[in-house]
């Protein structure tokens, strides 16, 4: 891979922060999480950290909630029980991203819940919560980080490997 490969990922995680909230303004999709899971198998530990911080810190700027740097907080936390996790887990399979990306919003939507009180801000736990924030919304962000990062890069790969093989086809 060429050494710029995390901007592409990147530009689009920061595309899909900007116009994701235009497009479906009810959807609260966790933005970077495909993003850094890339990072986590590309970079040692202490590098995904940093790109987990500077993640946070760009959807904290841009969200409105009165908590500034719980996001960063949150991601770095994610990022450092998750990313050990590259081990279990082959890179080179088209499920991996999505399966780390669902495993990365469960653990920020359950982070961000003790966060949050942590810090006094109260909400009452519910089985609709549960269901929504631990299950529903990490399909989503799997569904996202599949759709948007996984399968073009699978497709371009594919269609790569086609034309490398006819271009080696003796005439």
């Amino acid at each position: 891979m060429p050494a710029n490969f995390l901007f592409f990922p990147f530009l689009y995680a920061l595309f899909s922060l900007i116009f994701g909230p235009v497009l479906f303004p009810s959807l609260r999709l966790l933005f970077f999480a495909p993003y850094l899971i890339i990072v986590f198998y590309r970079r040692s530990r202490l590098v995904s950290l940093w790109h987990a911080l500077a993640a946070g810190l760009i959807v904290d700027a841009f969200s409105s909630h009165a908590f500034f740097g719980i996001t960063s907080l949150n991601y770095c936390l994610v990022a450092f029980f998750l990313y050990g996790q590259t081990r279990n887990f082959f890179e080179d399979k088209l499920s991996t991203l999505p399966f780390m990306t669902f495993l990365f919003s469960f653990l920020s939507s359950s982070f961000q819940a003790i966060l949050l009180n942590f810090f006094g801000y109260t909400f009452p736990l519910s089985l609709l919560w549960v269901f929504t924030d631990l299950f529903l919304m990490p399909f989503l962000d799997a569904a996202y980080g599949c759709l948007l990062f996984s399968l073009p890069f699978y497709l371009y790969k594919k269609i790569a490997r086609i034309f490398a093989f006819k271009r080696s086809i003796p005439k």
